[in-house]
């Protein structure tokens, strides 16, 4: 690792392990505050994922078998039910005018189970454990947000940022306690978007006044694969 930067040998080997998804949940979330912080370790981040991605050009392709993202599917989110059975209408059969009502029913009410969005980052506080939830689309740019912790006081606010690598922080927007917040991400921050860091700020009303954090981080968290 010629190309590293200069940071200490215990922090290099942390970013490493951090790459590899190696760190405890509690380092882990420690070392993605530092992150936000010190671009210095982010390019070391940086540098390790590169290398690691040359070991795995080396490594043979191994096509996955059809069963797995069935059973990876219903590992999370139990065994897949129809709708129709969960109104009770049991197996029997169901015209096509009561079918197509039903269906429209379902998309009206929320009655079907939604389609989530494929990376998703728990932002977490040293001493408020969880604080948000996130959920992002890398292809349309969604962003679903939920500030579940660390409410913000009168006249105050939290503020959603986005770290790719060395590049500074980023303001997504603005989070609402309680609710999920809708937030789109532009186009030019899609790509490289897992692996990245996302952090929340306590900020006046309306959001920081000079585009980057002003106030303390209260939160950080990585954006994983779902």
């Amino acid at each position: 690792m010629s190309e590293m930067t200069d940071i200490p040998d215990d922090d290099s080997v942390l970013a490493a392990e951090y790459v590899l998804g190696l760190l405890s949940e509690p380092e882990e979330d420690a070392f993605a505050g530092r992150l936000f912080l010190e671009p210095d370790l982010r390019r070391a981040c940086d540098l390790w994922a590169e290398h690691f991605a040359t070991l795995a050009d080396a490594a043979e392709a191994v096509r996955p078998p059809a069963s797995l993202w069935p059973a990876i599917r219903a590992r999370a989110y139990g065994p897949h039910v129809p709708f129709w059975k969960r109104l009770n209408l049991g197996t029997a059969v169901i015209g096509t005018a009561l079918a197509a009502g039903l269906a429209f029913a379902a998309l009206r009410f929320g009655w079907l189970e939604p389609v989530p969005l494929p990376l998703t980052a728990e932002l977490s506080s040293e001493t408020a454990g969880q604080v948000a939830r996130i959920a992002l689309d890398p292809e349309s740019g969604a962003i679903e947000a939920e500030l579940v912790g660390l409410f913000p006081d009168a006249g105050r606010a939290r503020e959603l940022w986005l770290i790719q690598g060395g590049n500074p922080p980023v303001s997504l927007g603005l989070l609402d306690a309680g609710t999920v917040v809708r937030l789109d991400l532009p186009a030019d921050l899609r790509a490289s978007l897992e692996g990245a860091v996302l952090a929340i700020s306590d900020e006046p009303a309306g959001g920081s006044p000079t585009g980057q954090p002003t106030g303390a981080v209260l939160a950080t968290g990585a954006v994983t694969a779902l």
